[in-house]
């Protein structure tokens, strides 16, 4: 017994130098680094960039368009051409027409003056740019989601270890004093063994609370985007209160969630692409313009002394005829794909509503059972500490002692149960409503 006395004592006092000697981290600590270290940070903005280079491409196809090119051609053996008999003589001619060395100088321009395709996909720029900022927004949330439940489960394993600790070096003691009084004779061997039995159920619960906490550490650092063997300390003392409190009674706002904003903006970026199909039966003018410098001799040496220039302009009108109805086939397919995004945008509506809701009820219901496990905590500590007084003056048996402290102890940790429900509750209510970066800034502010 003493040596299991001394390793629980050792065990807290290195746990208290090791964390003086270390940086704890605060849940907005933890918020904070997730957001500036995790690596789909990162991502999400090079998406947003993608996004805003993929619009700058779809501008610059309406816009002015310039191209050079220099040919240089080497005829090695020119083609020639037969005259028939009797055009300009009696006989065939045979000519050869052009120079075996020709140069080649040009610069083309092409102007779009009306393409609706071209404007859609301008349109449809904005749009993806638009969801890649609502898909960075989101995962900002669930980072914060999954940090914040992550540090609330190592706060919750944090406090069954100091509880069950606790009560290793209550039983310790008290078999420690039955031991002296069962070797005098004035304790019953049953009381002791009874002792020992509570002491080895309470380390075996301790080994079972620091594998999972180990494991829902590790967790935490995964969530932050730290290495696994990081060294990661979380602030031991903690006011539950600043976590645990009802919030403000809110309605639903759509437009606040994320995930809503990117249904929303899909529908408009279906809407564009319906209109792109449409404009295929469109039109299309493009203005062009080549300017232009050619050299050709029949020797290689003067092949680049003399040179040419030349140029036109042109206006050209491309319009579509017939597909075999694939033009048409296609309006109608991105039309009902149109109408199945606005169906699905009105249905995940009232998914959100429904969410918001069971969320609101799970808040209240959780909320309702942490003051009530917190009643019966206040309870069964006054019933406890009569009894232990009791027990003390010889005035109570060890089992009603026992039966005193075991249902203590239980309350305690249906306590935190109904703590960890509740404070989960409402980080999904947050969630629910869209408002986790609010509460994000509501952890710095407090």
């Amino acid at each position: 017994m003493n040596r299991v006395f001394k390793t629980v004592v050792a065990s807290l006092l290195l746990n208290t130098v090791y964390l003086q000697a270390q940086e704890t981290y605060t849940l907005e600590k933890c918020i904070e680094f997730s957001l500036t270290h995790h690596a789909s940070i990162e991502v999400f903005q090079n998406n947003i960039q993608i996004a805003k280079e993929q619009k700058k491409q779809a501008v610059s196809s309406y816009l002015l368009q310039a191209n050079s090119a220099l040919n240089f051609t080497d005829n090695l053996k020119l083609p020639t051409t037969v005259i028939p008999a009797g055009l300009f003589g009696p006989n065939e001619l045979n000519v050869q027409l052009g120079q075996q060395y020709n140069t080649n100088a040009t610069i083309d321009i092409t102007q779009t003056i009306y393409d609706q395709s071209k404007l859609n996909n301008v349109k449809s720029g904005s749009t993806n740019v638009k969801i890649a900022q609502s898909q960075d927004k989101q995962n900002t949330e669930l980072l914060i989601y999954n940090t914040t439940r992550a540090y609330l489960q190592v706060l919750i394993y944090k406090e069954y270890e100091s509880k069950i600790m606790g009560n290793i070096l209550a039983y310790s003691q008290l078999s420690k004093i039955l031991e002296l009084q069962l070797g005098k004779g004035v304790a019953l061997e049953t009381d002791f063994e009874r002792i020992r039995v509570s002491l080895k159920s309470a380390e075996y619960q301790l080994g079972e609370v620091i594998t999972q906490k180990r494991n829902a550490l590790n967790n935490l650092k995964n969530t932050m985007g730290l290495p696994l063997d990081a060294e990661l300390t979380i602030i031991d003392s903690v006011n539950y209160e600043k976590y645990a409190n009802f919030p403000d009674v809110a309605t639903l706002a759509l437009d606040s969630l994320s995930d809503y904003s990117i249904n929303k903006t899909n529908v408009e970026l279906q809407k564009i692409n319906f209109q792109n199909k449409k404009a295929a039966f469109l039109p299309t003018v493009t203005a062009s313009a080549r300017f232009g410098n050619q050299a050709y001799d029949a020797t290689f040496s003067k092949s680049f002394d003399k040179w040419k220039g030349y140029s036109y302009i042109g206006l050209s009108v491309n319009l579509p005829i017939f597909s075999s109805l694939k033009r048409s086939s296609q309006v109608k397919e991105s039309k009902l794909a149109y109408t199945n995004a606005c169906t699905n945008l009105k249905l995940v509506q009232k998914n959100y509503q429904l969410r918001f809701q069971n969320a609101e009820q799970s808040l209240l219901t959780s909320h309702n059972s942490f003051l009530s496990n917190k009643d019966n905590l206040d309870l069964a500590k006054k019933i406890f500490d009569k009894t232990n007084l009791n027990y003390q003056k010889g005035v109570v048996s060890l089992t009603d002692f026992l039966n005193d402290d075991t249902a203590y102890k239980n309350a305690q940790f249906n306590y935190l149960n109904s703590l960890f429900s509740y404070m989960i509750a409402r980080l999904d209510y947050e969630k629910a409503k869209g408002t986790l970066y609010s509460f994000y800034n509501q952890l710095k502010n407090n």
